[in-house]
């Protein structure tokens, strides 16, 4: 006689987690001893085309934004004190230098 199979609960802790979660952007890593302040300010270049994007199922997320050859980081926050619900990058970046940026962002380098 063989012992009934043991069926892992479907209803998990870790399950919960990732249920709020589509998977389909990158989470930006923890910050890491080091990393680099970026400077957020509330104005905006206008109108511009997302290019790349991090998860919304965090607290804070972030875009690529290209805006007439120029790029800029947007970060949007849930709301809370002393950080503005939308804010840019002050700096603005050619290609080559905001994928560097973006590559940083996402490494925990930089926030």
């Amino acid at each position: 006689m063989t012992a009934p199979a043991v069926v892992p609960d479907a209803a998990t802790d870790e399950d919960d987690e990732e249920e709020d979660c589509p998977g389909v952007s990158p989470h930006p890593a923890v910050p890491r001893p080091g990393w680099t302040r970026l400077w957020w300010i509330e104005e905006s270049l206008g109108r511009g085309r997302v290019v790349a994007h991090t998860c919304a199922c965090q607290m804070t997320s972030y875009e690529l934004v290209c805006c007439g050859g120029v790029y800029r980081f947007c970060r949007r926050a849930l709301a809370r004190r002393d950080v503005p619900p939308v804010s840019w990058t002050a700096r603005r970046w050619r290609r080559e230098e905001a994928h560097e940026w973006w590559r940083r962002l996402l490494a925990g380098q930089a926030r």
